[in-house]
């Protein structure tokens, strides 16, 4: 049997932190260097503050709750990563095209090379279907962890009060706009 990944504590203490590129599939609420131990201190404890849980299982369910928003804020800072990165690239993804028309004795002047870029900046100025394919779905598994959360704690505040339970079925019904 091949062992694969890495052997070391070093290692494996690096290739603990992969999950940070973007943070998205993250466990921990704050990207090193992206993101604010203080913002989300803040965030954490007004999310608190606004629950007002009482005892261990209701404060985890509201923290889950406080770091799924927070994770749902970080989805349009990734979106914006993207395309930036996209657009970044455009001049070095031109290069071999330009190299390969000079080959073949091409002559462009330096306004057609422009509008080369303007035209492939344009067509980037959305991520790849790909990528928003892969925002869209984080996004929408993050608001469906996020509802069940903010339900599962209302039910266990309820019983807690004495009140009604919530009923286990909850059918929210989300139209398009017109």
């Amino acid at each position: 049997m091949v062992k694969r990944g890495p052997n070391t504590p070093a290692g494996k203490a690096n290739s603990s932190q992969n999950a940070l590129k973007h943070g998205l599939r993250s466990d921990a609420p704050v990207i090193p260097g992206f993101e604010d131990h203080g913002d989300w201190d803040r965030h954490r404890a007004d999310i608190l503050a606004a629950i007002a849980p009482e005892g261990a299982l209701e404060t985890a369910h509201a923290t889950r709750i406080a770091k799924l928003i927070w994770r749902l804020d970080g989805v349009p800072r990734w979106e914006t990563a993207m395309m930036t990165h996209s657009l970044d690239a455009v001049g070095d993804d031109l290069v071999p095209a330009f190299r390969y028309g000079k080959a073949l004795g091409i002559k462009q002047t330096e306004q057609e090379k422009l509008d080369a870029i303007v035209r492939l900046a344009d067509r980037r100025q959305l991520p790849s279907s790909e990528d928003m394919e892969k925002i869209m779905r984080y996004e929408g598994h993050l608001h469906r962890q996020l509802h069940q959360t903010i339900h599962e704690l209302e039910a266990l505040q309820a019983r807690r009060k004495g009140d009604r339970p919530s009923p286990l079925a909850r059918l929210d019904v989300m139209q398009s706009p017109v």
